[in-house]
């Protein structure tokens, strides 16, 4: 039972991970012509809203899988590995909800003032390079927690 909790678990943050993967591709991805499209037709603030909002819910959705990963983690007698699996689980969850608050700061500054935001300040970068910055060192953190994850329910 509580080996499939656990997977069930790690498959609906695989979930949200694909949903945010979506917005992050849509600002630096190949599909970010659409972004394009949208201000050419002027819509290019409302798209940014829609982002943040969406974000927003994934955060929410990624806070109650934290809660359901810290409870099976707390109440298992099970295995070291298993302990390993709901850890590593519980920090990648973590790291998702931390890259999604870095992205849904980029677009809260997009949506905001787009040309302020990419002004370039009296110390050589815009608010927008700053937040980028931040915004990568999470991505390095998800992407090796999730190397790691990988690895642990291939080996389950």
């Amino acid at each position: 039972m509580k080996r499939g909790h656990v997977i069930d678990l790690g498959c609906k943050v695989a979930d949200v991970h694909h949903r945010y993967h979506e917005i992050h591709s849509a600002l630096f991805g190949a599909a970010s012509f659409h972004l394009i499209i949208d201000a050419l037709r002027g819509r290019r603030r409302r798209a940014y809203n829609e982002f943040t909002q969406t974000l927003d819910r994934l955060r929410d959705e990624l806070t109650e899988l934290e809660t359901q990963t810290q409870d099976l983690a707390q109440g298992d007698p099970g295995k070291a590995t298993d302990h390993e699996l709901q850890h590593v689980l519980l920090e990648y969850t973590q790291a998702l909800n931390q890259a999604a608050a870095g992205l849904n700061t980029i677009f809260t500054g997009l949506e905001h003032d787009e040309a302020a935001y990419r002004q370039v300040g009296p110390d050589g970068r815009s608010g927008f390079t700053r937040d980028k910055l931040h915004y990568d060192h999470l991505l390095l953190a998800l992407e090796r927690l999730g190397t790691r994850l990988n690895k642990l329910f291939s080996n389950y």
